[in-house]
């Protein structure tokens, strides 16, 4: 595997140098000479008529902006590349998700798509054409990313059926909402004929430094390298909360964990979440690592890869933890695991498939959250120390 720093990335010329997660980024202007990729002799050609053109050698994907989805995406690049094994793929996407896809095993170079509409979207552009796209895939159902792929003149572009202008694109293939894994793979299925694999579980990796810098982290927090511990993600972004566990029930059940099984409780997330998270370990009797806001994305990573245990709901964290293989529980209420759930045999879900679940109803919200509140940290614990049992024992 390539490091994060030879992978070929390219940001518009008006981005700042360094991305949102602390990932140092410098512009590059890509011709097709400077691929390193002979197309006379690539040699790859589809097997039916579905092509405009018989020879797939450059890829471009336009990547949905959230980590679950971005990790549910890699299946598909997988079988891209199994399929066409000299292609090279390009992934465009949000700045947050650069560090993940320079961490990315089917990765060949990254471009990253702007937040806004605006004059940064025309240095952008003319690096993808210079990608000369044999094919561009679209996952995102909204006009924009399919508008883009068709300016970049890829010859041949497939995208998700939605009610949008279909001069947009070549071809369309069906997909349910919300986005999931399953719709991933009948995109692969469909542009790759086959899929290799089923699952993210090692397709993202953390460094070596990633794993060197948690352990600094960790080791700050009074998380030494002897201890072992479970890493919590407790919450979720401000519009997510109508998925969350109640906050009070992590800090039991990180007490069950710590006196059953002398797991140190860690607690990760993001910035909005550290006053919460800070007032809840100042009530725990238990020590504790409050790392929220105190990780960039690799660090996260390594975290999660030194981890014995995670423990989380439907969020990114979770998604991350499962593709690293570490023994991951989540716990779901008003949307569908069957869905979104984390994959991989070292993943569990605790779920109480009420008949009113999956609602996925944030917007008029539930009266008494029967879904989540049914779930006791008992039955949590209980689902973790046996997912940790079945784990070693595959050992």
């Amino acid at each position: 595997m390539s490091t994060t720093q030879d992978r070929l990335l390219f940001v518009p010329e008006s981005s700042p140098a360094r991305c949102q997660a602390g990932v140092q980024i410098k512009p590059l202007r890509l011709t097709r000479a400077g691929t390193g990729v002979s197309i006379a002799g690539a040699g790859m050609h589809c097997k039916d008529q579905r092509c405009q053109s018989n020879i797939v050698v450059q890829v471009i994907i336009y990547h949905l902006n959230q980590i679950g989805d971005f990790c549910f995406s890699l299946p598909l690049v997988a079988a891209i590349k199994q399929r066409y094994p000299q292609a090279r793929i390009c992934s465009v996407v949000r700045p947050h998700l650069v560090p993940l896809a320079q961490r990315a095993e089917p990765v060949d170079a990254i471009a990253v798509r702007p937040w806004t509409l605006s004059i940064a979207y025309l240095p952008l552009l003319r690096q993808l054409r210079a990608w000369h796209a044999d094919l561009a895939i679209v996952l995102p159902t909204s006009p924009g990313p399919s508008l883009l792929a068709r300016l970049c003149g890829a010859k041949r572009i497939v995208a998700f059926d939605h009610d949008w202008p279909r001069r947009f694109v070549s071809e369309r293939i069906p997909c349910d909402q919300p986005p999931s894994l399953s719709n991933n793979l009948r995109m692969a299925e469909y542009v790759a004929d086959e899929v290799p694999r089923r699952d993210y579980v090692g397709l993202l990796s953390a460094t070596e430094q990633d794993k060197i810098d948690a352990g600094k982290i960790l080791a700050h927090h009074g998380v030494h390298d002897d201890q072992p511990f479970a890493v919590f993600a407790a919450l979720a972004s401000s519009h997510r909360l109508w998925k969350c566990w109640p906050l009070q029930r992590f800090a039991a059940l990180a007490t069950i964990l710590w006196e059953e099984a002398g797991l140190y409780p860690v607690f990760v997330g993001s910035s909005e979440e550290t006053e919460n998270v800070e007032a809840l370990t100042s009530q725990m009797s238990i020590p504790t690592a409050n790392l929220t806001s105190r990780t960039d994305t690799g660090q996260l990573l390594g975290v999660l890869a030194r981890a014995s245990l995670f423990i989380g709901q439907d969020s990114g964290p979770t998604h991350l933890s499962a593709a690293l293989g570490c023994p991951t529980v989540a716990i779901f209420g008003p949307t569908d695991p069957r869905l979104t759930g984390p994959l991989g045999e070292s993943s569990a879900v605790v779920y109480k498939n009420l008949p009113c679940s999956p609602c996925h109803n944030r917007a008029a919200g539930c009266p008494d959250r029967e879904c989540l509140l049914s779930i006791t940290p008992e039955e949590v614990a209980a689902q973790a120390l046996g997912v940790l049992m079945q784990t070693a024992s595959a050992e």
